[in-house]
C-alpha cells in the first residue's frame, strides 16, 4: 500500500521538462498579446494620411519634400518616395533630368525607374488624392 502511495505521488509530480513546457506557455501568451498590440499600433501609425500643400502656380519640374519627390508637368502630378531603393538614403538632387542618390550615386529617371546602379528597384510611386483650395493644391497621401 505504501508503494502504491509513492507511485501516485510520482505520477502527480512534474518533472523539470514538463514544468518548463507549461510555464513557457503561460508566459508566452501575455508576451504574444503585447507583441500583437504593438504590431497593430505600428501598422496603424504607418497608414496616417499626410498632406503636401503646394502653390498652384509652382513651376513645372522636380521638387523635394522630405519623404516625397513631387514632379509637376503642366497639370500632371506624380509623387515618388524619396528613399533610394538601394539603402534608403534620401534622394535630394536632380541632374540632367535624373534623380540622384547622394550616398552611392544611383540614378533614376523621372518615372522612378533606375537608370544607373547600384539600385535595381524602382522608387515607390505614391498614390494621392488632390484637392484645390484658392491658390493651393493639396495632395493627400499615405506613406
Amino acid at each position: 500500500m505504501e508503494n502504491e502511495k509513492r507511485r501516485n505521488i510520482t505520477i502527480t509530480r512534474l518533472n523539470r521538462k514538463t514544468f518548463f513546457k507549461w510555464a513557457s506557455l503561460v508566459l508566452i501568451i501575455p508576451f504574444y498579446k503585447l507583441l500583437e498590440s504593438t504590431a497593430n499600433s505600428k501598422q496603424a501609425n504607418g497608414i496616417v494620411k499626410r498632406e503636401l500643400i503646394v502653390d498652384a502656380h509652382l513651376a513645372d519640374g522636380v521638387h523635394f519634400y522630405d519623404e516625397v519627390i513631387f514632379i509637376k508637368d503642366k497639370n500632371e502630378f506624380r509623387l515618388l518616395a524619396s528613399k533610394c531603393s538601394h539603402l534608403g538614403c534620401r534622394i535630394n538632387k536632380v541632374e540632367n533630368g535624373e534623380l540622384v542618390c547622394p550616398c552611392h550615386g544611383s540614378r533614376y529617371n523621372l518615372s522612378g525607374e533606375p537608370s544607373k546602379g547600384p539600385a535595381t528597384v524602382s522608387l515607390a510611386e505614391i498614390q494621392f488624392e488632390k484637392e484645390q483650395r484658392q491658390d493651393k493644391i493639396i495632395l493627400l497621401f499615405k506613406i
